[in-house]
């Protein structure tokens, strides 16, 4: 991919850009239903006065999304200190293997400098291999439990 890519954090103006990429994210993993966050979400959780999620995009030349990332900080009583946790990233088809995932969580080790970052990714993700390769390691001893929303 030759064209420039800049990662920036996201504004509502990519609202729709970035509701249409989870859409994609959450097809390519296989989920069961689409995502439920909305426009009114990322107004009031990503764009308001106490952001609970912050979310950096990568764009191309010409201003259009190619991917994206979304986190946020949790804390650790066994560290003692506050962590990150990358809750989705994904990288449009097209940008994949030119380093724009690679851009995207730097941006957030940036703006979380010196946190440890958690990610959930799906088993059958080919992603495993980026984040292996980008120095997460494979937490063997954890599982996953969920005690689902009522």
């Amino acid at each position: 991919m030759s064209e420039e890519v800049t990662v920036r954090r996201a504004c509502p103006e990519d609202g729709a850009a970035l509701l249409s990429m989870l859409s994609r994210l959450a097809e390519h993993e296989g989920a069961a239903e689409p995502p439920r966050l909305n426009e009114n979400d990322l107004a009031r959780d990503v764009f308001g006065l106490q952001p609970r999620l912050h979310i950096a995009v990568a764009v191309n030349e010409d201003d259009v999304p190619i991917g994206f990332i979304s986190a946020f900080e949790n804390y650790s009583s066994w560290e003692g200190k506050a962590g990150l946790h990358i809750c989705d990233l994904w990288v449009e088809l097209q940008a994949r293997g030119s380093s724009v995932g690679v851009a995207l969580v730097d941006l957030m080790r940036a703006w979380f400098p010196n946190r440890r970052i958690d990610a959930y990714v799906v088993r059958t993700n080919e992603a495993l291999g980026f984040y292996e390769r980008y120095g997460f390691a494979h937490e063997s001893g954890w599982c996953l439990y969920r005690l689902p929303s009522a």
